[in-house]
């Protein structure tokens, strides 16, 4: 008989409501999925969260306030059509088109809030306990 011995390693992750997650309320066309962090692979050290976009109509939306992160973050944009992101780096805004990384360095102000289209936005920061990780 063969043991699992790495089963634990492996996980679909946990689709949690935007609403539950500080700074990211309100209505938004996508599905969260938390792969890594502190209820999810806490050993990876990692926060990674999938949000899945299907078929967002053109719209301003604002459901990300401005936050701040002791630590950097790293976002990935992935798409196989057209996936269109508003986001606020400091007071800059910039609309940003998939495919794209984002880097944000610690401590920079910043929003991301889906305008349309259909595929990934990626958020990823190197500390498993995202709560801990905002800033005033």
């Amino acid at each position: 008989m063969t043991t699992k011995r790495y089963q634990r390693l492996i996980s679909s992750g946990l689709v949690q409501p935007l609403d539950a997650v500080r700074f990211h309320g309100g209505e938004a066309p996508l599905v969260r999925r938390l792969m890594a962090g502190a209820a999810v692979l806490p050993q990876a050290n990692q926060h990674i969260a999938v949000h899945e976009i299907r078929g967002a109509a053109r719209e301003e939306r604002g459901y990300c306030d401005p936050h701040r992160h002791d630590c950097a973050e790293l976002n990935l944009l992935l798409t196989w059509d057209r996936l269109l992101f508003r986001v606020a780096l400091g007071d800059e805004v910039y609309t940003v088109e998939a495919p794209a990384t984002i880097y944000i360095p610690p401590r920079l102000l910043h929003s991301a809030n889906v305008v349309e289209g259909t595929g990934f936005y990626i958020a990823m920061l190197g500390n498993s306990d995202y709560e801990s990780t905002f800033v005033e």
